[in-house]
């Protein structure tokens, strides 16, 4: 396979910051692996450099080095599979390069046209994304990178959620588990498995034995002391009148032992979970956007910073509404052939992104009054609780983008007179 040459003289290309600094444009590929990657370019003379690097940060930064000197004031343009890691984040401490993250799928269908047998190896792929770079460049947008304070959000609004999704897990496996030898604690009417209380009673009481050999008194005080004073009776003569499942000592010393460690680590992320919480808190409300996200009808803090995550700090990062709607996953995806036509759900999206919004909707229904009118509307025409709020998704991005470009907070007042205004149908649904 031949490439053109990768160097080329162009108009002023601006780095990351903005600025404009080069006129001479390098386009490298990069196939990042976890400790060696496999790089190409091609010099002035249309020459192919080809190597690997080892993942050491003193390594790269020579490499670039060596560059800078082959072709100096140059801007290297960068294509890498990836936007985040720690390669990223050692070529965004250079000012003179730009990153291009090339989607793997995107690559995955470029290889096909020159690997019809879908073989595929490091050196040939960052050829590839040196070739993709240089034909295609001004189709690509560059890594950009928010202010401080939004990466910081980002993260923690990212990482929260990991710890979340965790407790979930383990909270389905502790129910399953007392399902099989206490299962009167899944009676104590608790909104959630991972309640605080349940979880210091677990810890206490690993078994129905445990519990009533305790005693009425004990487990009232208990039951007191984490602030259930209203069911503390209801619940304590539910446990004394509970008729063990199983007298099999050895299954109940090994289920008490697999509860005991699975409380404890979620106690571990309930603790961490609160302490991102408190973070979000008090970080969110220093982000220049946070007038614009706190004026949304139902959102919480975590929402706050989700949402500001997901629009990030770059306003020209979604040429409009439509933008924003098809890379959060919420626009749907047509697929048209002739006379067949076919509308479906977009899946090739990011799923955070696509949660951020679906979930805002659903808080957005117990606020507003016009997205309880729109979700009551889609239900009535037979749409899943699913689809009414995707497609409240979908409208609420319109607004959330258009707040975002103008700077300025929502204003549901103001919204309900547009409906007005313009005769929607859902005006009349309101009036």
């Amino acid at each position: 396979m031949s490439l053109a040459s990768t160097t080329s003289m162009t108009k002023q290309q601006p780095n990351q910051t903005g600025s404009h600094t080069s006129q001479l444009v390098v386009c490298i590929g990069i196939d990042w692996a976890d400790q060696t990657h496999a790089y190409h370019l091609t010099d002035l003379t249309g020459e192919p450099m080809a190597g690997t690097v080892e993942q050491q940060p003193g390594q790269i930064r020579e490499l670039f080095e060596i560059w800078r000197q082959q072709f100096p004031d140059a801007t290297f343009c960068v294509a890498i599979e990836q936007s985040k890691g720690p390669l990223i984040n050692i070529l965004l401490e250079f000012s003179d390069v730009q990153i291009y993250p090339i989607n793997p799928a995107g690559l995955a269908n470029y290889r096909k046209a020159f690997a019809h047998g879908g073989g595929k190896n490091d050196p040939s792929d960052a050829q590839l994304l040196c070739q993709y770079l240089e034909n295609y460049r001004h189709k690509l947008r560059p890594l950009r990178t928010d202010d401080p304070l939004t990466k910081e959000l980002a993260s923690l609004a990212e990482d929260r959620r990991r710890l979340v999704d965790q407790r979930a897990k383990l909270s389905n496996e502790l129910r399953s588990v007392l399902k099989m030898y206490f299962p009167v604690v899944l009676e104590l009417n608790a909104a959630k498995l991972y309640a605080e209380f349940l979880i210091r009673f677990l810890r206490k009481y690993a078994s129905l034995s445990q519990a009533q050999k305790a005693g009425a008194t004990k487990l009232r005080k208990f039951f007191y002391g984490v602030r259930a004073e209203k069911t503390a009776e209801a619940r304590v003569q539910k446990i004394l009148d509970a008729v063990p499942l199983t007298e099999n000592e050895v299954t109940i010393r090994c289920q008490s032992r697999r509860v005991t460690a699975i409380v404890e680590m979620i106690h571990t992320l309930n603790t961490q979970i609160d302490r991102y919480d408190d973070a979000i808190h008090e970080l969110v409300r220093q982000h220049a956007d946070y007038t614009i996200v706190a004026s949304l009808p139902g959102a919480s803090n975590n929402s706050h910073c989700r949402i500001i995550a997901a629009l990030g700090d770059d306003r020209t990062r979604f040429a409009n509404a439509r933008a924003l709607q098809s890379a959060t996953g919420i626009a749907p995806i047509t697929n048209q052939s002739g006379k067949s036509k076919n509308v479906s759900c977009r899946w090739a999206c990011s799923k955070f992104l696509k949660q951020t919004f679906h979930e805002y909707a659903a808080l957005s229904i117990t606020k507003s009054t016009w997205a309880k009118a729109y979700y009551d509307q889609q239900r009535a025409q037979g749409k899943s609780a699913q689809s009414a709020r995707r497609a409240l998704a979908y409208k609420w991005l319109r607004i959330i983008y258009r707040c975002w470009q103008d700077r300025v907070p929502y204003n549901e007042a103001k919204y309900i007179q547009r409906l007005k205004d313009t005769g929607s149908p859902l005006a009349k649904l309101l009036a």
